[in-house]
């Protein structure tokens, strides 16, 4: 999950968290995404949203 974790918090582009839901699955996903920090939570929403 380490490298998930990095992963997601390296993406600074929608592309680039698209890529990391073909590699891991949903639960993977929000696992990790419930051990960040809420600011690090708030960062990868607000790339999300760019869409």
């Amino acid at each position: 999950m380490t490298k998930l974790k990095l992963a997601m918090l390296s993406a600074e582009t929608l592309a680039q968290l698209a890529e990391i839901i073909i590699d891991y699955t949903h639960e993977e996903m929000m696992l990790v995404f419930h051990e960040l920090e809420w600011e690090q939570q708030a960062r990868i929403k607000d790339i999300w949203k760019s869409v």
